[in-house]
């Protein structure tokens, strides 16, 4: 087989997909190579969302038998065997929760945290009783319309 039609063995393209629905697009244009650790792309991404507590965050991947898997930082994405693509497609997301949120420093990490749960909850991974959801989503419409009013 011709080389021409192999493509680059180190070219990367993905997308990662943030909890308020938008999708970022990451390329090679961008510094990122497969050989790059994955911690290029979590930097792309904190840098993008302006997302200084960066410990409470990461980015989860599909694999082929549709299992999810966390991104490791510390190793290259040729190393995350299970990764299927490109594209490579990655799901931003609270990797770790703390106890208090009004603890946290950064109002847009509280604002991630509150775009997990909203989402968690609409998609039935957090339970809540009948008789709050109805309390509950008019706190969320409330939330964004909130948002919206200040973009």
């Amino acid at each position: 087989m011709l080389t021409c039609f192999r493509g680059n063995r180190e070219e990367f393209y993905g997308e990662v997909l943030l909890l308020d629905e938008r999708k970022i697009t990451l390329t090679g244009n961008q510094g990122l190579k497969k050989s790059s650790r994955a911690a290029a792309i979590l930097d792309q991404v904190f840098s993008l969302l302006q997302v200084e507590e960066v410990e409470f965050f990461g980015l989860r991947f599909c694999d082929d038998k549709q299992q999810m898997h966390w991104l490791d930082p510390s190793r290259t994405i040729y190393q995350h065997r299970e990764l299927i693509g490109p594209p490579y497609i990655f799901y931003f997301g609270v990797k770790f929760y703390v106890e208090d949120p009004s603890k946290l420093k950064e109002e847009t990490t509280r604002f991630q945290f509150y775009l997990q749960v909203c989402q968690d909850v609409r998609r039935g991974r957090l339970s809540c009783p009948a008789y709050l959801k109805p309390r509950l989503f008019a706190l969320m419409l409330q939330g964004e319309k909130k948002m919206i009013d200040y973009l």
